[in-house]
């Protein structure tokens, strides 16, 4: 059976869908990831990968023909991939949902996963969009034959909004990591990010300049479009930051006593999957909270905090919160909590739909 698993975005940078992509290969299935290409990223052992133009915005002021005209020449190199990869049934990345169009004009069941709204994307970059983007939205939606979503707040969502019915897929560790401590004298902190509209990253900035003097090591890792313009607030105030590659990641980690998360849901309905890096590796994730579907990712006081606003992490940062030994103990309950294996959940959950289709 040949699955092809599409994302309208960069490869690289979507990790749910390479995990997809890992356990279809592993499960015995003829897998095609298609996708922007972009930064180098290890495709899983077995997948074909088929790269495709992305055909990104101009600097010139958006209008709709603008987008219609980019979106148009997307749809035809992903339909394009999708003839040559010959897929039996597709797996989707919303947002966005338009690529379950050109699954369908093939004629064959398409599985979307639903990461969050495009619509709410949308309305962070662009400010109000009419209601028009969100009935489009659901109306490509339920042309698909499956879903999966990313939260049981999402889920509810889905079925009220759109009448849609998924199941909920949680991300989860691909591994555990270990975890080593250095001595170091300093707290270290470390804030993963791909520094896009819904990530607050400034909002840190403000919390390390309310600190003053500090015993901290904090790194901002990660790269995307609003890096640049905090560069000289970063650089001032003496934090780390970059692009890491995998090994180098994953050795902070193992040295990180609190991670950070300032994603700021679009939607209010999707998770952070930095959150799951921070988790793999038993770090408390300390997350700026944007609603109740943030509690079923990170329980208040047991495997992490949540804040609200610049002063409030300031103060978790300065306060007993940040005690290594009451870190450690939370270091447990993560642990404890976060050892289903991505591998596990996707057996679970999205498995039996596969088996379904065949």
């Amino acid at each position: 059976m040949n699955v092809s698993v599409v994302v309208a975005g960069e490869l690289a940078r979507s990790p749910r869908m390479l995990n997809h992509a890992r356990e279809l290969a592993r499960a015995g299935f003829n897998v095609t990831l298609i996708g922007y290409g972009g930064r180098e990223f290890s495709a899983p052992p077995g997948v074909r990968v088929i790269a495709v133009p992305s055909f990104e915005e101009s600097s010139h002021p958006w209008t709709l023909w603008r987008a219609g005209l980019r979106m148009a020449r997307v749809f035809m190199g992903l339909f394009g991939a999708l003839r040559r990869s010959r897929p039996d049934v597709v797996v989707v990345q919303n947002p966005p949902a338009f690529p379950v169009l050109a699954a369908r004009l093939l004629g064959v069941p398409v599985v979307l996963d639903w990461h969050n709204y495009g619509y709410s994307m949308l309305a962070l970059r662009r400010g109000a969009v009419s209601a028009r983007a969100e009935r489009l939205e659901g109306l490509l939606g339920r042309m698909a034959s499956h879903h999966l979503c990313v939260s049981e707040g999402m889920r509810a969502d889905l079925a009220g909004r759109f009448g849609v019915s998924a199941k909920v897929l949680y991300d989860r560790p691909v591994e555990s990591l270990p975890r080593a401590g250095t001595g170091n004298p300093k707290l270290v902190v470390v804030c993963p990010s791909g520094w896009t509209a819904d990530e607050d990253m400034g909002l840190v900035l403000d919390a390390v300049e309310l600190l003053g003097t500090h015993h901290l090591e904090i790194h901002l890792t990660g790269d995307g479009p609003t890096r640049r313009e905090l560069m000289p607030r970063i650089t001032a105030l003496g934090i780390h930051t970059g692009y890491l590659p995998e090994a180098d990641y994953r050795a902070l980690l193992a040295r990180t006593d609190l991670g950070l998360s300032l994603h700021r849901s679009s939607s209010g309905l999707d998770l952070a999957m930095k959150v799951v890096d921070l988790f793999a590796a038993a770090v408390p994730v300390c997350a700026l909270d944007y609603g109740a579907v943030l509690r079923e990712q990170v329980q208040p006081g047991e495997t992490g905090f949540l804040f609200a606003d610049a002063r409030q992490l300031a103060n978790i940062l300065s306060g007993p919160e940040r005690d290594r030994a009451h870190l450690d103990a939370m270091a447990g309950l993560v642990r404890e909590r976060w050892r289903t294996t991505w591998s596990e959940e996707w057996d679970h959950v999205a498995r039996p739909i596969l088996g379904d289709i065949q």
